[in-house]
């Protein structure tokens, strides 16, 4: 009886684009947006979301290594929008 040749498995690779930059236009966004919808205050807008005043700031200067996915969705519904509608421009 043959053995079965073993399929060789598919391995994920990285580099296909840029993290930081891409953490970068997150903040940058985020900070147009709230601008945009009328709340003119970083700091009352994180207390309203529930986010911290500190963390805000470094997301929205694009000065932070990674942002939790619960955060961010905070702050995409704080916005008033749907994680598509906020992805939907500068992220192609």
């Amino acid at each position: 009886m043959a053995k079965k040749k073993r399929q060789e498995r598919k391995k994920a690779t990285l580099g296909h684009f840029n993290h930081d930059e891409f953490l970068n236009r997150i903040g940058k966004r985020i900070k147009v947006l709230r601008k945009k919808n009328g709340f003119n205050s970083a700091e009352l807008f994180s207390y309203d979301i529930e986010v911290s005043r500190v963390g805000m700031s470094k997301y929205e200067s694009g000065n932070y290594d990674d942002i939790r996915m619960r955060t961010l969705l905070k702050i995409i519904d704080g916005l008033g929008m749907t994680p598509k509608e906020f992805f939907s421009e500068g992220f192609d």
